[in-house]
Protein backbone atom coordinates (compact mmCIF):
# COMPACT_ATOMS: atom_id res chain seq x y z
CA UNK A 1 0.00 0.00 0.00
CA UNK A 2 1.03 3.46 -1.19
CA UNK A 3 1.23 5.64 1.92
CA UNK A 4 1.21 9.44 1.58
CA UNK A 5 3.82 11.36 0.10
CA UNK A 6 5.10 8.21 -1.23
CA UNK A 7 5.99 7.68 -5.10
CA UNK A 8 2.54 6.63 -6.89
CA UNK A 9 3.55 7.08 -10.47
CA UNK A 10 6.88 7.19 -11.96
CA UNK A 11 7.74 8.31 -15.94
CA UNK A 12 11.07 7.60 -17.10
CA UNK A 13 12.85 8.84 -19.96
CA UNK A 14 9.49 8.28 -22.14
CA UNK A 15 9.78 8.52 -25.96
CA UNK A 16 7.23 8.11 -28.77
CA UNK A 17 7.06 9.16 -31.95
CA UNK A 18 3.90 9.26 -35.02
CA UNK A 19 5.13 8.82 -38.45
CA UNK A 20 8.33 10.16 -37.48
CA UNK A 21 7.06 12.91 -35.81
CA UNK A 22 8.76 12.90 -31.53
CA UNK A 23 6.28 13.42 -29.67
CA UNK A 24 7.45 12.84 -26.40
CA UNK A 25 11.28 12.79 -26.30
CA UNK A 26 12.20 11.74 -23.28
CA UNK A 27 9.38 12.71 -20.50
CA UNK A 28 10.51 12.27 -16.98
CA UNK A 29 7.83 12.39 -14.17
CA UNK A 30 7.37 11.31 -10.74
CA UNK A 31 4.26 11.93 -8.65
CA UNK A 32 3.80 11.46 -4.94
CA UNK A 33 0.33 10.29 -3.46
CA UNK A 34 -1.81 13.06 -2.34
CA UNK A 35 -0.77 15.37 -4.70
CA UNK A 36 -2.45 17.39 -7.75
CA UNK A 37 0.42 17.61 -10.01
CA UNK A 38 -0.13 19.66 -13.65
CA UNK A 39 1.03 19.33 -16.89
CA UNK A 40 1.62 22.58 -18.50
CA UNK A 41 2.35 23.24 -22.32
CA UNK A 42 0.84 24.30 -25.40
CA UNK A 43 -0.87 22.22 -27.55
CA UNK A 44 1.25 19.55 -29.20
CA UNK A 45 3.97 19.61 -26.47
CA UNK A 46 3.32 16.06 -25.28
CA UNK A 47 0.58 16.37 -22.93
CA UNK A 48 -2.04 14.31 -24.02
CA UNK A 49 0.09 11.64 -25.81
CA UNK A 50 1.58 11.05 -21.67
CA UNK A 51 -1.88 10.58 -20.17
CA UNK A 52 -2.49 8.08 -22.94
CA UNK A 53 0.73 6.23 -22.15
CA UNK A 54 -0.14 6.51 -18.60
CA UNK A 55 -3.96 5.13 -18.51
CA UNK A 56 -2.25 2.10 -21.23
CA UNK A 57 -4.19 3.58 -23.99
CA UNK A 58 -1.23 4.07 -26.17
CA UNK A 59 2.38 1.96 -25.63
CA UNK A 60 5.58 4.15 -25.57
CA UNK A 61 8.22 3.69 -28.10
CA UNK A 62 11.23 3.64 -25.00
CA UNK A 63 11.04 4.35 -21.52
CA UNK A 64 8.75 3.12 -18.81
CA UNK A 65 6.39 3.80 -16.44
CA UNK A 66 5.49 2.57 -12.51
CA UNK A 67 2.11 3.02 -11.01
CA UNK A 68 1.72 2.39 -7.36
CA UNK A 69 5.22 0.30 -7.96
CA UNK A 70 4.34 -1.57 -10.28
CA UNK A 71 5.69 -1.07 -13.93
CA UNK A 72 3.22 -0.77 -17.25
CA UNK A 73 4.26 -2.86 -19.99
CA UNK A 74 1.24 -4.02 -22.15
CA UNK A 75 -1.78 -2.18 -20.63
CA UNK A 76 -3.14 -1.63 -16.88
CA UNK A 77 -3.23 -4.60 -14.84
CA UNK A 78 -7.03 -5.19 -13.92
CA UNK A 79 -6.20 -4.14 -10.08
CA UNK A 80 -4.90 -1.17 -11.19
CA UNK A 81 -7.51 -0.37 -13.88
CA UNK A 82 -9.22 -0.52 -10.51
CA UNK A 83 -7.26 2.09 -8.98
CA UNK A 84 -7.55 4.86 -11.69
CA UNK A 85 -10.01 7.10 -13.07
CA UNK A 86 -9.50 9.18 -16.34
CA UNK A 87 -11.66 11.69 -18.04
CA UNK A 88 -10.13 12.98 -21.83
CA UNK A 89 -11.61 16.11 -22.98
CA UNK A 90 -14.00 14.17 -25.66
CA UNK A 91 -17.19 12.68 -23.89
CA UNK A 92 -17.78 8.75 -22.99
CA UNK A 93 -21.63 9.81 -22.15
CA UNK A 94 -24.33 8.01 -23.86
CA UNK A 95 -25.96 10.64 -25.53
CA UNK A 96 -29.70 9.25 -25.85
CA UNK A 97 -29.81 8.50 -21.66
CA UNK A 98 -30.47 10.79 -19.22
CA UNK A 99 -27.69 11.34 -16.70
CA UNK A 100 -29.47 9.36 -14.18
CA UNK A 101 -29.21 6.30 -16.38
CA UNK A 102 -25.67 6.71 -17.84
CA UNK A 103 -24.30 6.61 -13.77
CA UNK A 104 -26.57 3.90 -12.86
CA UNK A 105 -25.40 1.71 -16.26
CA UNK A 106 -21.88 2.08 -15.20
CA UNK A 107 -22.45 1.10 -11.54
CA UNK A 108 -24.56 -1.69 -12.53
CA UNK A 109 -21.56 -2.84 -14.52
CA UNK A 110 -19.43 -2.26 -11.26
CA UNK A 111 -21.37 -3.34 -8.25
CA UNK A 112 -21.60 0.44 -7.28
CA UNK A 113 -24.37 1.17 -5.14
CA UNK A 114 -27.06 3.43 -5.90
CA UNK A 115 -26.73 5.92 -3.15
CA UNK A 116 -23.22 6.64 -4.74
CA UNK A 117 -24.64 7.75 -7.66
CA UNK A 118 -27.25 9.98 -5.59
CA UNK A 119 -24.53 11.29 -4.13
CA UNK A 120 -22.47 12.36 -6.83
CA UNK A 121 -24.87 14.03 -8.53
CA UNK A 122 -25.64 16.12 -5.92
CA UNK A 123 -22.30 17.17 -5.10
CA UNK A 124 -21.97 18.17 -8.83
CA UNK A 125 -25.54 20.22 -8.58
CA UNK A 126 -27.18 17.67 -11.59
CA UNK A 127 -29.92 17.01 -9.32
CA UNK A 128 -32.24 18.74 -11.20
CA UNK A 129 -31.20 17.48 -14.47
CA UNK A 130 -31.19 13.77 -13.83
CA UNK A 131 -34.07 13.22 -16.07
CA UNK A 132 -32.69 14.60 -19.01
CA UNK A 133 -31.08 12.94 -22.18
CA UNK A 134 -27.49 13.79 -21.97
CA UNK A 135 -27.38 15.60 -25.63
CA UNK A 136 -29.43 18.35 -24.61
CA UNK A 137 -26.65 19.14 -22.07
CA UNK A 138 -24.26 21.83 -22.72
CA UNK A 139 -20.35 21.26 -22.52
CA UNK A 140 -19.98 22.21 -18.68
CA UNK A 141 -22.77 19.75 -17.86
CA UNK A 142 -21.28 17.20 -19.57
CA UNK A 143 -17.77 17.39 -18.21
CA UNK A 144 -19.41 17.62 -14.71
CA UNK A 145 -21.60 14.30 -15.76
CA UNK A 146 -18.22 12.26 -16.97
CA UNK A 147 -16.35 13.50 -13.35
CA UNK A 148 -18.66 11.65 -11.40
CA UNK A 149 -19.10 8.70 -13.63
CA UNK A 150 -15.03 8.60 -12.99
CA UNK A 151 -15.53 8.91 -9.41
CA UNK A 152 -17.80 6.54 -8.85
CA UNK A 153 -15.70 3.88 -8.41
CA UNK A 154 -13.90 5.75 -5.50
CA UNK A 155 -10.31 5.91 -7.37
CA UNK A 156 -6.85 6.33 -5.60
CA UNK A 157 -5.80 8.60 -8.89
CA UNK A 158 -7.97 10.81 -11.15
CA UNK A 159 -6.15 11.93 -14.37
CA UNK A 160 -7.92 14.88 -16.00
CA UNK A 161 -7.10 16.04 -19.40
CA UNK A 162 -8.46 19.63 -19.74
CA UNK A 163 -11.01 19.07 -17.08
CA UNK A 164 -12.05 22.80 -17.79
CA UNK A 165 -11.36 24.32 -21.30
CA UNK A 166 -14.29 25.70 -22.95
CA UNK A 167 -16.58 25.41 -19.80
CA UNK A 168 -19.25 27.93 -18.20
CA UNK A 169 -17.63 29.60 -15.14
CA UNK A 170 -20.14 27.41 -12.77
CA UNK A 171 -18.68 23.99 -14.14
CA UNK A 172 -15.36 25.04 -13.94
CA UNK A 173 -15.77 26.23 -10.47
CA UNK A 174 -17.58 22.84 -9.57
CA UNK A 175 -15.22 20.63 -11.01
CA UNK A 176 -12.11 23.02 -9.43
CA UNK A 177 -13.57 22.35 -5.57
CA UNK A 178 -13.75 18.46 -6.56
CA UNK A 179 -10.60 18.11 -7.44
CA UNK A 180 -9.28 20.12 -4.53
CA UNK A 181 -12.00 18.34 -1.80
CA UNK A 182 -10.52 14.61 -3.83
CA UNK A 183 -6.89 15.96 -2.95
CA UNK A 184 -8.15 16.60 1.03
CA UNK A 185 -9.23 12.77 0.68
CA UNK A 186 -5.65 11.82 0.16
CA UNK A 187 -6.24 10.96 -3.42
CA UNK A 188 -3.65 11.98 -6.26
CA UNK A 189 -4.62 13.54 -9.38
CA UNK A 190 -2.84 14.36 -12.66
CA UNK A 191 -4.48 16.92 -14.84
CA UNK A 192 -3.34 18.48 -17.81
CA UNK A 193 -4.17 22.38 -18.81
CA UNK A 194 -3.15 24.97 -20.38
CA UNK A 195 -5.24 27.70 -18.35
CA UNK A 196 -1.82 28.82 -16.19
CA UNK A 197 -4.40 30.14 -13.38
CA UNK A 198 -6.17 27.52 -12.94
CA UNK A 199 -2.72 25.43 -12.32
CA UNK A 200 -1.58 28.24 -10.04
CA UNK A 201 -4.61 27.78 -7.78
CA UNK A 202 -4.88 24.09 -8.15
CA UNK A 203 -1.51 22.09 -8.04
CA UNK A 204 1.00 20.95 -5.78
CA UNK A 205 3.63 20.75 -8.94
CA UNK A 206 3.41 21.62 -12.03
CA UNK A 207 5.73 20.64 -14.90
CA UNK A 208 6.08 22.58 -17.61
CA UNK A 209 5.97 20.44 -20.88
CA UNK A 210 7.45 21.93 -24.22
CA UNK A 211 7.95 19.64 -27.70
CA UNK A 212 7.87 16.49 -25.93
CA UNK A 213 10.26 17.08 -22.82
CA UNK A 214 9.76 18.07 -19.28
CA UNK A 215 11.79 21.35 -19.30
CA UNK A 216 10.81 22.57 -15.43
CA UNK A 217 9.24 21.28 -12.63
CA UNK A 218 8.39 22.31 -9.67
CA UNK A 219 6.17 23.78 -7.18
CA UNK A 220 4.51 27.21 -8.22
CA UNK A 221 5.21 28.98 -5.59
CA UNK A 222 9.15 28.00 -6.08
CA UNK A 223 8.99 28.89 -9.37
CA UNK A 224 7.07 32.55 -8.63
CA UNK A 225 10.08 33.06 -6.09
CA UNK A 226 12.69 32.65 -8.71
CA UNK A 227 10.82 35.77 -10.83
CA UNK A 228 9.41 37.75 -7.49
CA UNK A 229 10.18 41.51 -8.16
CA UNK A 230 11.71 41.19 -11.10
CA UNK A 231 8.04 43.12 -12.64
CA UNK A 232 6.70 46.44 -12.88
CA UNK A 233 2.96 46.93 -13.06
CA UNK A 234 2.75 49.82 -15.29
CA UNK A 235 -1.12 51.68 -15.64
CA UNK A 236 -1.59 54.22 -18.34
CA UNK A 237 -3.87 56.33 -20.50
CA UNK A 238 -4.89 55.60 -24.15
CA UNK A 239 -5.17 59.69 -24.14
CA UNK A 240 -4.61 59.89 -27.86
CA UNK A 241 -7.22 56.94 -28.58
CA UNK A 242 -5.20 55.31 -30.64
CA UNK A 243 -6.94 51.84 -32.04
CA UNK A 244 -5.66 48.34 -30.65
CA UNK A 245 -4.00 47.99 -33.97
CA UNK A 246 -1.71 50.89 -33.50
CA UNK A 247 -1.54 49.79 -29.69
CA UNK A 248 -0.13 46.54 -30.64
CA UNK A 249 2.36 47.66 -33.29
CA UNK A 250 3.78 50.43 -31.55
CA UNK A 251 4.50 48.18 -28.13
CA UNK A 252 5.47 44.84 -30.37
CA UNK A 253 8.29 47.42 -31.61
CA UNK A 254 9.51 48.57 -27.89
CA UNK A 255 8.12 45.33 -25.80
CA UNK A 256 10.17 42.37 -25.66
CA UNK A 257 9.00 38.64 -24.76
CA UNK A 258 9.05 38.35 -21.37
CA UNK A 259 6.41 42.06 -21.21
CA UNK A 260 2.78 41.76 -21.33
CA UNK A 261 0.13 44.43 -22.02
CA UNK A 262 -3.60 44.46 -21.66
CA UNK A 263 -6.26 47.09 -22.52
CA UNK A 264 -9.13 47.99 -20.13
CA UNK A 265 -11.37 50.70 -21.69
CA UNK A 266 -9.33 53.70 -22.35
CA UNK A 267 -6.32 52.39 -20.10
CA UNK A 268 -3.63 50.38 -21.00
CA UNK A 269 -1.81 47.85 -18.29
CA UNK A 270 1.56 47.13 -18.92
CA UNK A 271 3.92 44.34 -17.28
CA UNK A 272 7.78 44.95 -18.10
CA UNK A 273 10.09 42.93 -16.82
CA UNK A 274 12.68 44.30 -15.15
CA UNK A 275 15.67 44.82 -16.98
CA UNK A 276 19.20 47.24 -17.48
CA UNK A 277 17.10 49.05 -20.28
CA UNK A 278 13.44 49.34 -18.64
CA UNK A 279 13.77 52.90 -18.20
CA UNK A 280 14.29 53.42 -21.75
CA UNK A 281 11.26 51.38 -22.27
CA UNK A 282 9.42 53.66 -19.86
CA UNK A 283 10.83 57.05 -21.88
CA UNK A 284 9.98 55.50 -25.10
CA UNK A 285 6.37 54.77 -23.73
CA UNK A 286 5.42 58.01 -22.29
CA UNK A 287 6.04 59.40 -25.71
CA UNK A 288 2.75 58.32 -26.79
CA UNK A 289 0.95 57.35 -23.18
CA UNK A 290 0.35 59.40 -19.92
CA UNK A 291 1.23 57.18 -16.56
CA UNK A 292 -1.10 57.21 -14.20
CA UNK A 293 0.08 54.84 -11.83
CA UNK A 294 3.49 52.22 -11.00
CA UNK A 295 3.60 49.48 -8.99
CA UNK A 296 6.10 46.22 -8.61
CA UNK A 297 4.23 42.65 -8.95
CA UNK A 298 5.06 39.44 -7.52
CA UNK A 299 5.50 37.05 -10.86
CA UNK A 300 2.43 34.88 -12.33
CA UNK A 301 2.60 31.41 -13.92
CA UNK A 302 2.58 32.90 -17.46
CA UNK A 303 5.26 34.98 -16.88
CA UNK A 304 7.44 32.09 -15.05
CA UNK A 305 6.30 29.65 -18.56
CA UNK A 306 7.17 32.57 -20.76
CA UNK A 307 10.66 33.28 -18.83
CA UNK A 308 11.45 29.51 -19.17
CA UNK A 309 10.85 29.10 -23.00
CA UNK A 310 12.75 32.49 -23.62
Amino acid sequence: MIRMNETIIEINNLKKSFSGFKALRGINLEVKKGEIIGLLGPNGAGKSTTIRILTGLLKADSGSVKIMGEEIKKGLPVWIKEKIAVVFEESNLYSRLNALDNLNLFAGINNIESEKVEELLLEFQLQDSVKKEVKTFSKGMKKRLMICRALLSDPEILILDEATGGLDPISAEIIRKKVLAFKRDSKTVVLSTHYLEEADRLCDKVAFINRGKVIAFDKPSAFKDQLSHKYLKIKLINDQQLSEAEIKKYLTAVLSEADNYSLDSDNLILELKISPNIFEKAAEISKEFKFVDLDQIEANLQQVFNNINN
